[in-house]
């Protein structure tokens, strides 16, 4: 038994040894192992950081594309109306209104104003003294003025008297000649001096019409020293007042006194105004230029005034546009007896007129303004959508109309928004309010 325990002992030992020495070096085998594992584990990681990114971008991606093919295979409902035909509209222009008639009173002749006789706000008639002028120098030159009319009078009776007696004396010597009892020199001289006499009388006489129109000129200036009214209204301006010099045809004159004048600028003595009548001047735009003749009724309104509109009338216009501003040049006459317009206001213009050439009316909401244009969207054949390009006219807050691009047969989608697209699908639903809504 001895034997068989040490020899078993024996055959142990070198395992035992093995054994021992196995904590000492680490085994190339296990050391492979764990490497394979760590590269593993990354390479799982970032397989796992790659599906949580990727995944639901597929996803969505799929959603997408499912959901555009049901926009496309699925007929959206859009409400549509006809473009209605722009007929009559209410065309309101601003003006500026004016007297009927309207006159600055210059002085013809200068000097001092000796008395002034009406003021601003007084109602004149035709032919009223509104003021006089003191003028001496004037009447010194009228009187200079006759006194040579007198003096060319009197030598016009002279040359009269001589060609009196140049004839007879003439006429003696050629009854002498006949006899042959004077000479012919003498005879000659004779006829010569009645010519002579008969350019002096020519002379006269035209001296004195220049005198006599020299007379009538200086009376005309006296004459002017009163100032009159030349026709029925309202002194609306005054300059001058008393002892201010008086510079004729001046549109400024030297006054103490600031001028009343209330349409601008001092110009002459006076300003006239007819208000029982007033007339406006309104530019027409070309669209409707046309349309608008003598005789047309208009509406005239003040803002801010509780008062009814005024019926007026067009009574003339240019008959041509104007390059610059492409608009009709119009002249309104406004009934006034009872003055409750005064010239100088702002008022309203309302036509009720019709536009030239064919037009279509669509709601505001109906037009797109962008990058490509003015369009609206139609519904052509197979309920398909189609952006046509319109040229706008006159835009009226909630309605537009549309002078070139459509026929007036076509349904417009009265409120596009920016998911529609060129030739994509629609059920249109027609509005019976031309509006849209």
């Amino acid at each position: 038994m001895s034997d068989e325990a040490n020899h078993l002992s024996q055959a142990l030992e070198p395992e035992r040894a093995e054994h021992e020495t196995v904590p000492n070096r680490p085994a190339p085998q296990a050391r492979t192992r764990t490497m394979v594992f760590i590269g593993i584990g990354i390479v799982c990681f970032f397989l796992l950081l790659l599906a949580i990114g990727v995944i639901p971008r597929v996803r969505n991606h799929q959603a997408l594309t499912a959901a555009a093919q049901k926009a496309q295979n699925t007929s959206l409902q859009v409400y549509v109306i006809r473009p209605q035909p722009a007929s009559e509209a209410d065309l309101t222009l601003a003006a500026t209104t004016q007297a009927i008639q309207d006159s600055i009173i210059y002085a013809r002749t200068s000097g001092y104003l000796r008395k002034r006789y009406v003021d601003i706000g007084d109602r004149v008639t035709a032919g009223q003294l509104l003021a006089e002028i003191e003028s001496p120098e004037v009447y010194q030159q009228l009187q200079q003025a006759q006194g040579n009319l007198q003096q060319s009078e009197k030598n016009l009776d002279l040359q009269k008297a001589n060609l009196n007696l140049a004839r007879v004396t003439m006429e003696r010597y050629v009854a002498a000649d006949a006899e042959q009892a004077v000479s012919k020199l003498t005879v000659d001289q004779n006829v010569t001096a009645h010519s002579t006499a008969q350019a002096a009388v020519a002379a006269a006489e035209a001296t004195v019409r220049s005198n006599q129109a020299n007379v009538q000129y200086f009376r005309d200036l006296v004459s002017f020293q009163r100032v009159l009214a030349p026709f029925n209204g309202t002194v609306i301006q005054r300059n001058v007042d008393v002892g201010a010099l008086i510079t004729a045809g001046s549109p400024t004159n030297n006054t103490a006194v600031a001028p009343t004048n209330v349409t601008g600028g001092a110009n002459g003595l006076f300003e006239i105004a007819q208000i029982d009548a007033l007339r406006v001047f309104v530019n027409v735009p070309q669209a409707y230029a046309p349309n608008v003749k003598a005789g047309l009724p208009v509406q005239v309104t003040v803002r801010g005034r509780l008062m009814q509109p005024v019926t007026a009338k067009v009574t003339r216009t240019a008959g041509a546009i104007d390059p610059g501003t492409r608009t009709l040049l119009t002249q309104v006459d406004i009934p006034n007896q009872m003055h409750g317009l005064l010239p100088g206001m702002f008022v309203y213009v309302g036509f009720n007129i019709e536009v030239s050439g064919i037009h279509w009316r669509v709601p505001a909401t109906a037009v797109i303004f962008d990058a490509q244009g003015t369009r609206v969207v139609t519904v052509g054949p197979g309920s398909k959508l189609h952006f046509q390009k319109v040229t706008l006219g006159r835009d009226l807050g909630t309605s537009i109309d549309i002078q070139a691009g459509l026929n007036g047969n076509e349904l417009i989608v009265s409120q596009p928004t920016v998911s529609l697209q060129e030739g994509q699908l629609v059920n249109p639903i027609e509005s019976k309010n031309p509006s849209g809504s």
